[in-house]
């Protein structure tokens, strides 16, 4: 009689599994092998997802319409999906953020901000999910947070961008932008007017945020205070300095790389240089918040903004990919090619608000 339980018992634990993968005939499961990135001690996982849908909010410092395009392609295959994006400048991304943890409210399922201190700020709060997309490996290891809890969507640098119809002998380091010999070298009234120079506002900016850090560590704050002295002035955001060279309001200024590229390709009157002493290469972080109500879906879109297709995509902004198995866009140099300022990006995560009271009190006072 006892063999014959058993005999039974197995033969209904098989049909449970056989019947495991459909419910109704309507959903379905697949199955992904994924590796952690190097540096963790956890072994591969397979995970298992069901059919997707639902709602994700997606908080992001990226362009508008990049964002918005992105979230639509991801709807296109994820048709039960609905991508909600919120965007503005990574500081009051993170203030809308900080406001909510505070609340214990999290409203926000993936976070795309443009450097990783605001995002290594978010780990060390504990409100990060782990999670390593398909394509993780096609990322460079410093491109992505060694215990898994963010990764590199894009790369972007500040650059020094010129109007071509006004400066016919462009700055070539940071430095000559504190030169007050290169500055009566440029035409009139530039030679001796403020505004020669814009640059944009960390305290909205965490790209900016990320250049005057590294600018810090080079030169000290003492090349803030010689700026301030020979008329930089300061915008709100990248877009905003680039668009100034391109009307000649400010003939110079730093702005991103790919905005540049973008205003060339448009027929703007700009072009931009990666200075020889260096820049701030940025690994552009990606993340998954703890409290998400839908971890299968923000997978998903993680792992969409990593694909192939998300990376090609944004070389047609003009964007550096992320994945080192996508060219990056015509003319651009390799990233080993590019003059670099090194970050400790977790030095500075911990530093967020003293750079930016420091950056104030030089240069908005």
């Amino acid at each position: 009689m006892k063999k014959f339980v058993g005999l039974l018992l197995i033969f209904v634990l098989a049909l449970s599994v056989v019947g495991s993968g459909c419910i109704g005939g309507k959903e379905e499961t697949a199955t992904s092998t994924t590796s952690k990135p190097s540096g963790t001690s956890t072994p591969s996982e397979t995970t298992t997802t069901k059919e997707i849908s639902g709602t994700i909010h997606f908080y992001t410092s990226i362009p508008k319409d990049i964002a918005v395009r992105i979230a639509d392609e991801f709807q296109k295959k994820y048709p039960n999906v609905k991508v909600e994006v919120y965007r503005s400048g990574a500081s009051k991304v993170m203030t809308k953020l900080q406001a909510e943890i505070e609340a214990g409210k999290i409203i926000a399922d993936v976070v795309w901000l443009a450097d990783p201190g605001n995002t290594i700020y978010l780990k060390s709060k504990g409100v990060l999910m782990k999670y390593t997309p398909k394509d993780a490996d096609k990322v460079p290891d410093f491109a992505k947070d060694p215990d898994g809890y963010w990764i590199a969507g894009r790369l972007i640098a500040p650059v020094i961008a010129y109007n071509t119809k006004i400066i016919k002998n462009p700055p070539k380091k940071w430095s000559d932008l504190i030169d007050s010999n290169y500055k009566s070298s440029l035409p009139a009234p530039w030679n001796t007017a403020e505004g020669w120079v814009a640059i944009p506002n960390p305290l909205y900016s965490g790209a900016a945020t990320a250049w005057v850090y590294g600018i810090s560590q080079k030169y000290g704050w003492d090349y803030f205070k010689n700026a301030r002295k020979l008329g930089m002035v300061v915008l709100k955001s990248n877009g905003a300095v680039k668009n100034a060279v391109i009307e000649g309001q400010d003939p110079i200024g730093v702005t991103l790389d790919y905005m540049a590229r973008q205003a060339i390709s448009s027929g703007a009157p700009i072009n931009y240089v990666y200075p020889e002493d260096g820049t701030v290469l940025i690994p552009s972080p990606i993340a998954i918040m703890k409290t998400t109500k839908n971890p299968d879906a923000a997978k998903a879109f993680v792992d969409f903004l990593l694909s192939k297709e998300v990376q090609e995509l944004l070389v047609q902004y003009k964007i550096i990919p992320a994945r080192t198995d996508v060219k990056p866009p015509e003319g651009t140099p390799s990233v080993s090619d590019i003059p670099k300022i090194d970050i400790d990006w977790q030095k500075l995560s911990s530093q967020l608000e003293d750079i930016r009271n420091k950056f104030s009190e030089i240069m908005l006072s």
